[in-house]
């Protein structure tokens, strides 16, 4: 199962991705906005989990550029954020989940089993 994450935080992409490297997943990440499309094209994920909020990037966009296009929309998207409005974000824009920051290991590991199973 290959996993696309995209966060603006390589602190919180190298975290996401130990943790989900120890359950057997393939694993990449995307920290440069202006790498995510050429990582998309390649890495070929079966779900990506993004950031709602970056610098210079957006996961709303990135998520809605996602599910509108006929050639990814069956990719699962999980957004994540701290922000107190996300949860009703995440259902107005079609990502898949949602996953709160601070985030706990087994919500995540939960919630990527449940989504690419």
């Amino acid at each position: 199962m290959k996993i696309l994450i995209v966060d603006d935080n390589k602190d919180i992409c190298l975290l996401i991705e130990n943790i989900l490297l120890a359950e057997g997943y393939d694993i990449q990440s995307c920290s440069n906005p202006s790498e995510f499309q050429e990582k998309l094209k390649n890495a070929k994920p079966e779900l990506i989990i993004t950031d709602m909020l970056m610098s210079g990037f957006d996961g709303r966009t990135l998520t809605k550029g996602i599910k509108n296009n006929s050639e990814t929309a069956d990719i699962k998207v999980m957004l994540m954020s701290a922000h107190p409005d996300a949860q009703q974000i995440h259902k107005e824009i079609g990502a898949d989940d949602f996953l709160a920051k601070p985030f706990e290991i087994d919500d995540l590991v939960d919630k990527v089993e449940r989504l690419l199973n």
